[in-house]
């Protein structure tokens, strides 16, 4: 086994590594940390640093995760009825085909998916088949720990693949904060998927209101005695936990008042563990909170299926097919809610488990530990109503008897990272340590690729007057084909004017009647690219 040692995963100190992992194993969440030490109250950094104003690229458009943990059988989630092999190898928990929803000619449904299979009709799911790693290991343990690390079997990474992203995004963090958190975990502690090698570059709560009582009833003075504000390894310690405390300290404030203008739903959300996840993450998303990754699970390892898996009696019921009807039911109500609202074009979602379960049913009408299985990708944005790679092949089997890859994890995430993000090829390759993109499967329908910063000064012709103060006119270098919009934003990231850029000259015109003074972004879209420069407005 290696372990990496560059630096993007620069592995941190012991005590702070034991910490963190003490902290996520004993339930204990980010959001807590306040109780345990004393409170550091600061202001939330709303602009300032440059870089941070990355976080305003493209859409602002945001990621759910759902952690299926436990390792879900994927066979009997998307089910090749035409293949023999299926019946022959799985005798009393294999789903007839009459009772499968229509997927493919060769291919159904679990029945309790009915959700899922509208979405994909609808065009609004894509399904990515055979998804794993080279030598993929079967404890849950470490499986978990590679899928949320990005890393190869035999490498232990010590920093999340959304982290590193995030990191990207916010380099001086947390020591400065962006005004809104940059991931959100609903559950009880922080995933190492949202590690960076500060820290989390998330917080993680169960419920906003909860949460805001927990921070705010913290307590302490917010002043660090002389003693561990130090160089040394102790006092470097005591800063990193306070940096993590503050964070939550910072946005407890903010996540209750998204939570509070969200109002109610406007779609029943099923009474599940996943429903009532997913319904926080509308609330969220639609009282205006601007994370971009946001992250959920089961509370245990429900899809850990290895006995009763199915009903003895009919194979259609049981533990698997309550599972599933969680999840089908409650992205597809998260997806009317977004639709309702507003939001469907800028959220997208995905789901994923750190391994599937074998070919074979075991002697407890169950499956036990194996590789590939098929994973979900979701959203108005998605190409969806598309199967990526080909029907299972029960032929073809690794030595243990177990599916072969078609598709490596990373390359979902390298559709991720270019597609829906726009990251560029050369970071992705950066965050996920080797060159993804070449297998990245096509999963978005508006890639955007960032304009690189000396790309970007080429984009914008002229900008005039800056400082302005009535109207700003900005002239930009674009294709006359090429439909182009100018968006004004205020330095944390809120929309205050667009305006349309005219093709053939290549000029758009800002109205800043009304605004207050103060430095603001425009951001140029034109097709697939985005650039950024910043105006001054006086009063």
């Amino acid at each position: 086994m290696k372990k990496l040692t560059t630096n993007e995963q620069a592995s941190p100190s012991v005590d702070r590594r034991s910490f963190l992992r003490a902290a996520a194993g004993g339930g204990l969440a980010v959001a807590t940390l306040p109780t345990l030490i004393d409170s550091f109250s600061v202001q939330a950094l709303a602009g300032g640093d440059p870089r941070l104003q990355q976080l305003l690229e493209d859409q602002d458009r945001v990621l759910v995760l759902i952690q299926m943990a436990g390792g879900n059988d994927g066979l009997n989630t998307v089910i090749p009825h035409s293949d023999r092999l299926y019946y022959e190898r799985r005798p009393t928990i294999a789903i007839a085909k009459n009772k499968t929803l229509r997927l493919t000619d060769t291919l159904g449904w679990h029945p309790a998916m009915a959700g899922f299979r509208s979405l994909y009709d609808e065009g609004k799911l894509a399904v990515v088949q055979g998804v794993t790693y080279p030598n993929p290991d079967r404890s849950h343990f470490r499986g978990t720990d590679i899928w949320l690390t990005a890393t190869d079997a035999d490498v232990f990474g010590s920093t999340g693949w959304v982290g590193r992203y995030l990191h990207t995004l916010a380099p001086s963090y947390p020591t400065e904060l962006p005004a809104h958190p940059l991931a959100v975990q609903i559950g009880n502690a922080t995933s190492l998927a949202l590690l960076g090698s500060a820290g989390p570059m998330g917080i993680s709560f169960r419920d906003p209101d909860e949460f805001y009582r927990l921070v705010n009833g913290g307590g302490g003075s917010g002043e660090v005695p002389s003693s561990e504000q130090s160089d040394t390894p102790a006092g470097r310690e005591i800063t990193f936990m306070r940096n993590i405390a503050r964070s939550a300290d910072v946005y407890a404030n903010v996540v209750k008042q998204a939570n509070d203008k969200s109002g109610a739903s406007s779609v029943q959300f099923p009474a599940s563990d996943i429903g009532a996840k997913l319904k926080v993450v509308s609330q969220l998303i639609a009282g205006g909170l601007r994370s971009r990754i946001y992250l959920i699970s089961w509370a245990n390892n429900n899809f850990d299926t290895h006995a009763s898996q199915t009903s003895t009696d009919d194979p259609t019921l049981g533990v698997h097919a309550n599972l599933l009807r969680e999840l089908s039911e409650a992205v597809t109500a998260f997806m009317q809610e977004m639709k309702n609202r507003g939001h469907a074009d800028r959220v997208a979602g995905m789901t994923f488990s750190e391994f599937g379960r074998r070919v074979y049913e075991n002697g407890s009408v169950g499956t036990d530990h194996g590789t590939a299985a098929p994973l979900f990708v979701f959203g108005a944005q998605v190409e969806g109503g598309r199967v990526h790679g080909a029907d299972p092949d029960l032929v073809n089997l690794d030595p243990i008897g177990d599916l072969l890859m078609q598709h490596d994890y990373r390359d979902v995430y390298a559709s991720v990272l270019l597609q829906w993000f726009g990251v560029q090829d050369t970071m992705a390759r950066q965050l996920l340590f080797r060159d993804f993109g070449k297998g990245a499967p096509a999963l978005f329908k508006k890639a955007t690729t960032r304009v690189e910063e000396s790309d970007a000064r080429q984009a914008f012709v002229r900008i005039g007057p800056n400082p302005a103060t009535d109207v700003v006119v900005v002239q930009v270098n674009i294709d006359a084909q090429t439909d182009a919009t100018l968006v004004l934003s205020d330095i944390r990231g809120i929309e205050c004017r667009s305006a349309r850029v005219e093709p053939w000259t290549g000029v758009g015109r800002l109205e800043l009647t009304g605004l207050p003074a103060g430095t603001y972004i425009v951001t140029l879209h034109a097709g697939r690219s985005i650039a950024h420069t910043t105006i001054q407005i006086t009063r």
